[in-house]
């Protein structure tokens, strides 16, 4: 095999450099009394800031190019991912700092963690073997299981990591047992090579392989949480840390579902039909619970993460399709959700203490007297999460829905529109609250966090620029996908 060129290296700098400096604050927060969470929080978005930089210095050349012996790729499609990562993972930096402060917790670990679970999802975006996306999920697995846990003198901490951890690394083992049944049938783990092999395979081993590409799939799902593979996603986000919370629910479901089109469309374009009729019954069964399990609850971090569940099930409606304008309104969509959800947990934090309020429906009764500008955030993101315009979250559901009508899954569509027309109901609990009803005196007035309140309002303004002006990001999004497809 001949020698690596230098250059493959140096396409994966970005990487790299977020990697050594995770690595280095948590050498630094080890030593004494650590750093301050103020501190950790302004290396980790300089990290992040930097990160980005490289990403942008090394481009993207026309086309996409495998390096590392066909380990990665670099390509727009991972390009247009690492961005959002990248963004996401600092907007959380930000809306952790003051909840990690009061928290009593060194903060420097804590933020090594999250820069350590940001590698690897950017591994994971630019993953071009089924290995090497395996071994990058599991880098940030092992950091969001110990994340979830960080408030480890919380018992709701303490659940919400042991239960994350057994079932996260039952269903790695999942995906991983059926990886090796593909490489036994295929002969290779690289996502080109098994395209290539699959149909011949398919003919000589065809249980092995339909085994084999449905435990990846079954893997695949339970990371986006859909169901029925969501049972771990209510009891984890409730008592993981509410920035934690945050976290999963964006970037994690964001690098899953990088890694789930990649696997789809490049590794078994062959098994089109079969996983398109897997993918629509999770996909309607995703949505349907999702939105009615969040009906019935009383908790604002559970319904969140119910909600989360039922917007996975609107996403894989654009990887249902298998099309251009599928593919472009996943990553669309994507980018508005993780602004929505991240504006929207902000304001939990910013609501919440350590006797958890904020995370109740009556924590959020009389917020428009209290902090009009904050209230009517909270209200564009309920009416952005539900996809109501001028919403970036309107103009998302609107091109996932068409993408799936003009492929063909016209029911799938019609579940939607409906589940979405269902979500109204719980979002808008949270509007009749802050505009309806009359807050206790011993409320504490919000706004104390200056930091966090502008990351809220940079995801309000985001949303809804997203709404009235989505050409160019839309632009972006397809010029991204050009090498994928």
């Amino acid at each position: 095999m001949p020698p690596i060129p230098l250059e493959e290296f140096l396409s994966l700098l970005p990487e790299g450099f977020l990697l050594t400096a995770g690595m280095l604050l948590l050498i630094v927060s080890s030593i004494g009394k650590g750093v301050t969470s103020r501190t950790a929080t302004v290396v980790t978005v300089l990290s992040l800031a930097l990160t980005a930089v490289l990403l942008v210095w090394i481009g993207v050349e026309s086309g996409a190019r495998p390096i590392l012996a066909g380990m990665f790729i670099v390509d727009g499609y991972a390009f247009f991912w690492k961005l959002l990562l990248i963004l996401a993972t600092g907007l959380t930096a930000i809306v952790s700092c003051r909840f990690v402060e009061e928290g009593g917790y060194r903060a420097g670990e804590f933020f090594s963690l999250l820069m350590l679970a940001a590698t690897g999802m950017l591994l994971m975006a630019s993953g071009f073997n089924l290995l090497s996306i395996w071994i990058s999920l599991e880098l940030m697995a092992l950091s969001s299981y110990i994340l979830a846990g960080y408030f480890k003198l919380e018992t709701r901490s303490n659940e919400a990591a042991i239960k994350y951890f057994v079932l996260g690394a039952l269903s790695s083992g999942i995906l991983l047992y059926g990886i090796s049944l593909v490489y036994g049938a295929t002969g290779t783990v690289g996502l080109e090579g098994v395209a290539s092999a699959l149909p011949a395979a398919a003919q000589t081993k065809p249980t092995l392989i339909a085994i084999g590409w449905l435990l990846m799939a079954i893997g695949l799902f339970f990371k986006v949480a859909a169901v029925p593979f969501h049972i771990w996603t209510p009891d984890v986000y409730v008592g993981a840390p509410t920035p934690v919370t945050a976290f999963l629910a964006v970037c994690s479901k964001a690098a899953s579902f990088a890694i789930l089109v990649r696997i789809f469309f490049v590794a078994l374009p062959g098994l089109r039909v079969d996983w398109q009729i897997v993918t629509a019954a999770v996909a309607a069964l995703t949505m349907i619970w999702g939105n009615l399990a969040a009906l019935t609850q009383k908790n604002v971090k559970r319904m969140l993460a119910y909600s989360s569940i039922a917007h996975a099930g609107y996403v894989l409606m654009g990887v249902l399709a298998f099309s251009e304008d599928g593919l472009w309104a996943v990553l669309f969509y994507m980018l508005a959700y993780s602004l929505i959800t991240l504006g929207t947990f902000g304001t939990v934090v910013l609501l919440e203490r350590k006797e958890y309020a904020g995370e109740r429906y009556e924590d959020y009764a009389g917020l428009a007297r209290r902090a009009p500008l904050l209230a009517a955030m909270m209200l564009l993101f309920m009416l952005a999460l539900t996809g109501i315009p001028p919403t970036g979250g309107f103009f998302g559901k609107v091109y996932l829905f068409a993408a799936a009508v003009e492929a063909g899954w016209t029911w799938v569509a019609v579940i939607g529109v409906l589940m979405s027309a269902v979500s109204l109901y719980y979002y808008l609990g949270i509007v009749v609250q802050m505009y309806f009803k009359e807050a206790d005196d011993d409320t504490p007035a919000p706004l104390a966090a200056p930091g966090l309140v502008v990351a809220i309002g940079f995801c309000a303004l985001a949303t809804l620029l997203l709404g009235v002006w989505p050409e160019p990001l839309v632009e972006f999004a397809k010029s991204s996908l050009l090498p994928i497809l």
